[in-house]
């Protein structure tokens, strides 16, 4: 049967005929999923809560500067949408070898017409909420009404991953068939693998919430480190590089997970300290910053503060935030260096090895206990 044989017998089909065929009239009613793809926006109060997307830049501080309003019809959503973000050519050298950075631009389109039309497909419709893009400089931000079904993004990366079911069943047939989404949900695989290919950070999919599904899609590198490993290390797998990804973002991962990247020298430092490992640095920067990033062992930290109280007595906790967080290593964020601070001060206290020398805690100063105190 060929094209030119199918699109004659379409012709020939009224709409209603049409319809019925791909299930979006049945019993001679159109269905929610025909208003949703097809309908007119003048009729859109029929939907018990009017299903409306937005699209929203933001500045530098985070500010919105524009923003559009969608009404149904869906099916062409992703091409209205994606006309207002901005796709710049993004330069970046791959590796420490090359003289010439590749090219690529910010955004696969592939990847962000399966990123909506999954928001389209996935979404409860019944809580009311709008899907939207929310474009920042370096990365675009898609969010849609209800839960993320398979629970976690870990089983999808897996080959041979099929979804349990489908929230909007008649929906997702019908996009299907209009080669809206994948069939085999296969997509968000090749999501994570396009983006793997451009040496791209991984999407990010923040499911906390029952009520929304957030992706987070990269339109530049975050660390150039990890740039150079997947160029130096081709054969990995994605359930590696999604690991790899996630000790760049500074997320936890399990005992098991660092020492498989180990095994393949991706990444130093402890478990709840990791960083990517250096793919042999080959100028005094990249050195220097290697340097930077591995951390000291606890005690060389705990040894410093000791060695200041027993030259100076006490130190409020501002002298001892002072005293330390520049010697940290840069792999930690500020938030993490300052609860370093107080982590290595509590050891200590537990210890027996400091103490405070007043219960206000605004005004006490640390000291060493009267053994611990110099002769």
């Amino acid at each position: 049967m060929n094209d030119a044989y199918i699109s004659r017998e379409v012709d020939e089909m009224s709409d209603e005929e049409f319809l019925e065929r791909r299930k979006l009239i049945i019993n001679g009613k159109v269905t929610n999923a025909a208003m949703l793809l097809l309908g007119d926006a003048a009729y859109d109060y029929l939907f018990e809560s009017v299903p409306e997307a937005s699209w929203r830049i933001f500045d530098s501080k985070e500010m919105v500067k524009d923003y559009e309003i969608y009404k149904i019809p869906f099916i062409t959503l992703s091409d209205r949408i994606l006309k207002n973000i901005r796709n710049l050519t993004y330069r970046y050298m791959p590796n420490q070898l090359t003289l010439f950075p590749m090219e690529t631009k910010q955004y696969d389109t592939w990847v962000l017409r399966e990123l909506l039309n999954n928001c389209i497909a996935h979404s409860d419709y019944s809580l009311g909420g709008r899907i939207y893009v929310n474009e920042f400089e370096d990365k675009l931000v898609l969010t849609n009404p209800g839960s993320f079904i398979p629970g976690s993004i870990e089983p999808i990366l897996k080959p041979g991953y099929t979804s349990p079911f489908y929230r909007n069943q008649l929906l997702a047939e019908a996009m299907v068939m209009f080669k809206m989404i994948d069939t085999e949900t296969t997509g968000i695989r090749r999501v994570f693998h396009i983006q793997w290919e451009k040496f791209f950070p991984l999407p990010d999919y923040d499911i906390s919430s029952k009520d929304r599904v957030e992706v987070s899609i990269y339109g530049k590198e975050i660390n150039e480190q990890f740039t150079y490993l997947l160029y130096d290390n081709e054969n990995l797998d994605l359930a590696t590089v999604f690991l790899l990804d996630q000790v760049q973002k500074g997320n936890p991962i399990s005992k098991e997970a660092a020492a498989h990247l180990r095994k393949y020298k991706l990444v130093e430092g402890r478990v709840n300290n990791l960083y990517l490992a250096s793919p042999l640095a080959k100028t005094q920067e990249d050195k220097a910053q290697y340097i930077k990033n591995k951390a000291f062992d606890d005690k060389y930290y705990q040894d410093m503060i000791v060695n200041y109280l027993q030259e100076f007595g006490k130190a409020n906790r501002a002298v001892m935030r002072d005293l330390l967080i520049d010697k940290f290593p840069d792999t930690l964020s500020p938030s993490q260096k300052e609860r370093k601070v107080l982590t290595l001060l509590t050891a200590l206290k537990r210890r027996g090895i400091i103490t405070t020398d007043s219960e206000n805690r605004k005004r006490s100063n640390w000291v060493l206990v009267q053994d611990n105190e110099k002769d």
